[in-house]
């Protein structure tokens, strides 16, 4: 009775201790394409992180390593003038020979936009997928911006009088 009572109690201890993803799966998709993975992202901190060096080859970004290992620098290979570091420790880590990232700092610095669409799965849009931004009034003269449907069924009714 004793050893139940010790184990249950620490297993329920570790279990308060321990901080619960939001999904036991996280999915990615780029244009509506699932984006496989060979190491699953993980979560970490309260943020998922994303193995860069997949990520960046469905983005068609490369990823370099300067001399010395404490950084990643992720460079656009149709645009070799931008270049993004990330140095080591905050944006990201390696664990197993996998380096690991923050999703926004590979994706948003290239122009990506990123929709999560619920707890499980993520939506990453490419820049020329995306309407331009604007802003037009409604029928009460209020000021309505497109980002602001994003996720919603919209229709868009445009009329001329010329």
């Amino acid at each position: 009775m004793t050893k139940l009572i010790i184990t249950t109690s620490l297993m329920l201890s570790l279990a308060i201790g321990l901080q619960a993803a939001p999904a036991k799966i996280l999915q990615i998709s780029l244009d509506n394409q699932p984006i496989p993975f060979a190491t699953a992202p993980i979560y970490k901190n309260g943020a998922w992180l994303v193995p860069l060096e997949d990520l960046c080859k469905q983005l068609e970004l490369k990823v370099e390593y300067p001399d010395g290992g404490e950084m990643a620098v992720i460079c656009d290979k149709a645009d070799s003038e931008l270049c993004v570091p990330l140095q080591f420790g905050d944006e990201a880590f390696s664990i197993d020979n996998v380096t690991y990232s923050k999703l926004e700092s590979i994706a948003i610095p290239f122009g990506f936009e990123i929709y999560k669409a619920s707890e499980s799965h993520i939506e990453i849009i490419r820049p020329e997928q995306l309407a331009p931004q604007f802003t037009l009034p409604d029928l009460d003269d209020t000021p309505k911006h497109l980002q602001d449907f994003r996720g919603k069924k919209t229709l868009l009714y445009i009329w001329g009088s010329w």
